[in-house]
């Protein structure tokens, strides 16, 4: 029996934000300021939830990717530290303990991001975005990272994501656009947010790295379906 969804959460004063749905098309958005008044949105709803309702969309989570990631053993995830009321995907490892794949932290480096290993000792600082990263550690690049999990500031139920406008995931990840036929592309992409941060379809420009899933405090969105939790394998699948 297929466990059911738990009801979509209420946020306070939310109004629906869509755009038009239909085939995604390979031309940029047809309205420039679009994007920019869908973060603005976005972050109105984030701010909006409490920090109880923080908390809690973070263990929701956390349960969810302790399950994906138990599901097939990796050694090493790319990950973030979250920021401006961004969830908080990092809790699976209190769930997963020694199983927990090391996390590996994204940083600056010039245009791109490289990827530095993290724990709670690490000593941070702030990049020129106000967003704290390591200061030394050892590095991993995009390539070499089996699953990475993405902030975003708004995502559709299909993969796509709208990001905070920088570029610096969809320049990193650019290998991803050139698949190799008859292998599974690695690292796994996988797009973290609070279900609230939902919107029906994002057109794609066509440099936009398309995510494998998402996951959120609610359930897990694979090319269009909802799903209560998602192994490796089903998601190595499509």
């Amino acid at each position: 029996m297929t466990a059911k969804l738990p009801p979509e959460p209420k946020v306070q004063g939310q109004k629906p934000v869509t755009v038009p749905a239909g085939d995604v098309l390979d031309r940029p958005w047809p309205d420039p300021e679009y994007p920019a008044r869908i973060r603005r949105a976005m972050r109105v709803r984030r701010t909006g939830l409490s920090a109880e309702e923080q908390e809690q969309a973070a263990q929701f989570l956390a349960h969810r990717l302790s399950v994906f990631l138990g599901s097939h053993p990796i050694a090493k995830i790319g990950s973030y530290l979250p920021v401006r009321n961004e969830i908080d995907p990092n809790g699976f490892r209190v769930l997963m303990g020694q199983r927990a794949p090391a996390i590996y932290l994204p940083r600056l480096a010039g245009k791109m991001l490289e990827f530095v290993l993290w724990d709670p000792l690490t000593p941070m600082g702030a990049n020129a975005f106000g967003i704290p990263e390591p200061l030394k550690g050892p590095t991993l690049p995009a390539e070499a990272c089996p699953c990475i999990l993405l902030p975003l500031t708004a995502f559709d139920p299909c993969g796509r994501r709208l990001g905070s406008g920088g570029g610096f995931y969809d320049r990193t990840l650019a290998f991803r656009m050139k698949p190799m036929p008859g292998r599974f592309d690695l690292p796994l992409l996988i797009g973290v947010a609070h279900d609230c941060q939902r919107i029906d379809r994002i057109e794609p420009n066509p440099w936009d790295v398309p995510l494998d899933a998402v996951a959120t405090d609610r359930c897990w969105y694979l090319k269009g379906e909802t799903l209560p939790e998602l192994t490796w394998k089903q998601l190595s699948a499509h």
